[in-house]
């Protein structure tokens, strides 16, 4: 399949998760993503301890773009930056709002080389409202969203969410900004400014559920909402052998498949009725995990295992989907989820690998040496106090 996004070309200046995110589902769609990188630390995520759950971060979210190492605070440096400007289609920065403005590398200045320029400003809060400089992180975002209130058995405390939802929505609603603005730009000519706040993704991504139930009377209060623990039929369960199980059968005809294969026709009748959990908690307890899989095999019931990461890979349906990437059968990491994007593995840039052939375009070998030997471009060894 053609990729879509071939021949755009995409300035990165984010770090860590949300941004990488987006513009690494851009770059499976085919766009040029160039991570423009301090020639120090460059993205933090490449030095993320392990320990902080972050290890392979970099690697994951960073796969077939290039790295360009600046320092775009130094006058040439400077120079060098905005030459790559007049050849980018989007800016996407993750910067404290007032910082982009403080280095003069904000829209308004950047549009005045390039004046179709689609710039995304992307950031905790967004760059209006009283927490616009307020720093912050996922759970925070979370926290704030009313999300992390959802994430608890009625009457219990709050627990952090197994994955970043607040940065994962917001870079989703970011890309979504994106692509529409340079659809608009196709029909008009027109850049773009987009100020996209991680919050605004929750949020978003609160209104079907928590935004229809309260709008509609009714409490949101973690573990009670029907999809979210209320209901019998909508749930986790534990088996005989201390392993777990879902059941989703929402629509009467997934409930009667339950109830037949489970021989409960008694609580056909009973689908909603909150009072019936311990009951069916009951029932799945009376099995192992795998009989039951078995039971449920070639019926309706809406019935899964709930698998850790490790046994997902191995599952039948995700490695029909050509989602996990092997090497002499083994799995090594993911493919895109985009089908133009999957394939053989492309790794994840070093900091500034590609800083002499894009800037290359612009200045000679000479003057690129000149920059390199000032320390205006390329990788520098990082001062550690590691030994």
């Amino acid at each position: 399949m053609t990729k879509p996004l071939e021949g755009l070309r995409i300035l990165d200046l984010t770090r860590l998760l949300p941004g990488p995110f987006i513009t690494q589902l851009l770059a499976d769609m085919g766009a040029d993503v160039i991570k423009v990188e301090t020639p120090t630390a460059g993205d933090y995520a490449r030095l993320a301890p392990p320990e902080m759950g972050l290890g392979g971060l970099f690697e994951a979210i960073n796969q077939g773009k290039k790295s360009v190492a600046i320092n775009y605070r130094n006058p040439r440096g400077r120079e060098a930056f905005l030459k790559l400007i007049s050849t980018a289609d989007v800016v996407i920065e993750s910067f404290r709002p007032g910082v982009a403005e403080r280095m003069k590398i904000d829209y308004e200045t950047l549009r005045a080389i390039k004046p179709d320029l689609v710039y995304c400003a992307l950031s905790g809060y967004g760059q209006t409202g009283p927490f616009s400089k307020r720093a912050g992180h996922d759970l925070n975002y979370a926290a704030i969203s009313g999300a992390l209130s959802l994430n608890t058995v009625a009457g219990g405390a709050p627990h952090v969410s197994g994955l970043p939802v607040a940065d994962l929505s917001g870079a989703m609603l970011a890309g979504l900004a994106l692509l529409g603005a340079l659809l608009s730009r196709q029909k008009s000519g027109q850049g773009a400014y987009l100020d996209v706040a991680l919050l605004d993704g929750i949020l978003a991504w609160m209104i079907p559920m928590a935004g229809a139930a309260h709008f509609s009377g009714i409490a949101v209060n973690g573990g009670t909402l029907p999809l979210q623990g209320g209901l019998a039929c909508y749930n986790v369960y534990e088996t005989a052998d201390g392993k777990f199980i879902s059941l989703a059968a929402l629509e009467p005809t997934f409930w009667s498949d339950f109830c037949k294969v489970t021989g409960r026709n008694d609580l056909l009748p009973r689908q909603f009725d909150g009072t019936i959990k311990d009951e069916v908690a009951a029932i799945f307890k009376g099995r192992a995990r795998a009989d039951w899989l078995e039971a449920f095999s070639g019926s309706d019931g809406c019935v899964e295992p709930a698998l850790s990461f490790e046994d997902a890979l191995a599952h039948p349906q995700v490695r029909a989907r050509g989602f996990v990437r092997e090497e002499k059968g083994r799995p090594v990491g993911l493919n895109s989820p985009f089908a133009y994007g999957s394939g053989a593995a492309r790794p994840a840039p070093e900091l500034g690998e590609h800083t002499r052939a894009v800037l290359g375009e612009f200045f000679s070998a000479g003057e690129l040496d000149e920059l390199t030997n000032s320390g205006v471009i390329g990788r520098r060894a990082l001062k550690s106090s590691r030994t």
